[in-house]
């Protein structure tokens, strides 16, 4: 009886769908974690499901890559369409959380090596909600429908419910500066607070996916057995220095207190909780489930905030700072709320921060430290003195960090030097600001036998440029070199001709305390 049972069971089992048995599937195709990115192609459909994932431009024409949410509830209701991609990727603007402001600019969709005729392009049409305060993350909607997008052929992707655990395998997909959409494999990581001043994202994920560079930014994060999206690419540390950490393009995590630097990581914002800010497919401004609202927009007054200060010790030379926060801002509501803590998540939790105070005239001015390491400065708009605390406007909250650091070196001279390759001994010779720890630099050059660096006499300042110069054996032209127009890190370039016998550059640079770094001596060939 109990062989006829067994038998029974086991072709019952054969007899169900095969479908069952399947192993779960693998949207990485194979694709070995860490591996080079592959370019993806499409002309056969074999990645339809990544047709919602595009070149996504702005009116400055700002490079990033952005995804097509799928917003359609469970009775199928459709509304506008949605794409969500790195807000600080379109622009640097921190402290303003930005809604429903006309846009210009399109995304191409289909993205694909062997698509190139057949991109579909469409007109944005409204910034929905835009920040670079806490998380990353920017909203836009589309001239075009979700349902006509859909019916033209383009896949939205479906959010995930939750972020995957440590460990899980992921994939990132993202359109590389001057290039079409790439497939990259890796692990899912968790990450602590992070700084890229001046921006300071509380809640960060990490992976070490490989590719990821300029105009990668705001690529999805996908779960790589289910394809729904958790979150997007953010910035990342490839190729920089760790000499740079937590300056624009390098981002440090924050521990216990602390800057720590991570090599050739990514880091990105989740989105996961995107789930309850929709209704019947449109966006809910005013839903007390979406953490987006209400939000605190932050406009400083000149100066902005400074990013790090110096201990100053019993006898030292170098320039005294006061380390306090001299903060002058104007809010969007009549009545802000602040405090300053160690850590940056806690900017979410309203214990300990001040009672309302009229916005009008704002100005913090509270020491900072006394101990080293990076300080927070939480700030939180309230439209009344008696207005209740919610989860949205915790997660809202603006952060600020500052970094007290002890007297040293400042860091080693960065400069760039490169041959020009149309046959003349010329040398371009690039020097690098990145304040508040390369404020400024000194420098001099001559014939490498009678050069000496060590003797202070001779040396010109960056900035500001020092004036044209020509003799028979070098021809200078010197000129600020500025590749962004937002970016607070300034280049300055000098053209040297070396002809007949080696050239010597020596460099120090200044830290904002006007503290000096180790010396650095190039040499130049002739060729």
């Amino acid at each position: 009886m109990r062989a006829l049972n067994l038998a029974l069971i086991c072709a019952m089992l054969t007899a169900l769908p095969s479908t069952l048995w399947a192993a779960p599937k693998d949207f990485g195709e194979g694709l070995a974690n860490a591996s080079p990115a592959r370019p993806l192609t499409n002309a056969r459909h074999q990645h339809d499901h990544w047709t919602g994932v595009g070149r996504i431009r702005n009116e400055s024409q700002t490079l990033c890559t952005a995804s097509l949410l799928d917003t359609r509830d469970e009775d199928g209701h459709s509304g506008p369409a949605y794409v969500i991609t790195s807000s600080h990727c379109l622009h640097r603007l921190n402290g303003a959380v930005q809604k429903d402001l006309p846009m210009k600019g399109s995304i191409s969709f289909n993205y694909f090596d062997d698509t190139l005729e057949t991109f579909k392009t469409y007109s944005l049409k409204t910034l929905k909600w835009g920040s670079s305060q806490g998380v990353d993350l920017a909203i836009i909607e589309l001239q075009t429908s979700l349902a006509e997008l859909i019916k033209a052929g383009i896949q939205p992707l479906k959010l995930a419910e939750e972020v995957p655990t440590d460990g899980n395998d992921i994939l990132a997909l993202f359109s590389p500066e001057w290039d079409t959409l790439h497939l990259s494999a890796c692990t899912h990581q968790t990450s602590r607070e992070l700084v890229e001043q001046p921006f300071v994202w509380r809640v960060t994920m990490k992976n070490q996916c490989q590719g990821v560079g300029r105009g990668a930014f705001g690529g999805p994060l996908l779960d790589r057995a289910s394809n729904r999206l958790f979150g997007i690419l953010s910035t990342s540390t490839r190729d920089q220095p760790a000499e740079r950490k937590c300056q624009r393009d390098a981002p440090c995590e924050i521990n216990n207190g602390l800057p720590t630097w991570h090599a050739e990581t990514n880091y990105g914002s989740p989105v996961t909780f995107l789930n309850h800010c929709f209704a019947k497919g449109v966006l809910q401004a005013d839903s007390e489930q979406c953490d987006l609202y209400p939000a605190t927009a932050i406009t400083f007054k000149n100066p902005e905030p400074i990013q790090q200060y110096f201990v100053q010790k019993p006898g030292g030379k170098s320039k005294s700072i006061v380390p306090r926060w001299n903060l002058s801002f104007a809010t969007n509501t009549p009545f802000y709320r602040y405090k300053t803590t160690r850590r940056a998540l806690d900017c979410e939790n309203p214990v300990h921060y001040s009672a309302p105070i009229k916005a009008e005239n704002a100005y913090i001015n509270d020491a900072i430290g006394p101990q080293t390491g990076l300080h927070m400065l939480c700030i939180v708009g309230v439209k009344s003195a008696e207005q209740n605390v919610t989860n949205g406007m915790m997660r809202n909250a603006l952060t600020l960090a500052v970094e007290l650091a002890e007297p040293g070196p400042a860091r080693t001279p960065n400069l760039t030097i490169s041959l020009d390759k149309q046959g003349l001994a010329a040398y371009t010779v690039v020097w690098n600001l990145a304040p508040p720890f390369m404020n400024r630099y000194t420098y001099k050059y001559g014939p490498a036998a009678t050069t000496d660096c060590l003797r202070p006499a001779d040396y010109l300042p960056i900035p500001p440029p020092p004036p044209v110069d020509e003799d028979d054996d070098i021809i200078d032209l010197v000129y600020p070199l500025n590749d962004y127009p937002d970016m607070p890190l300034e280049k300055y370039a000098r053209l040297i001709t070396v002809r007949d016998k080696p050239y010597k550059i020596c460099t120090y640079a200044y830290d904002q305390a006007d503290q000096p770094s180790t010396l650095r001596v190039d040499l130049l060939k002739p060729r």
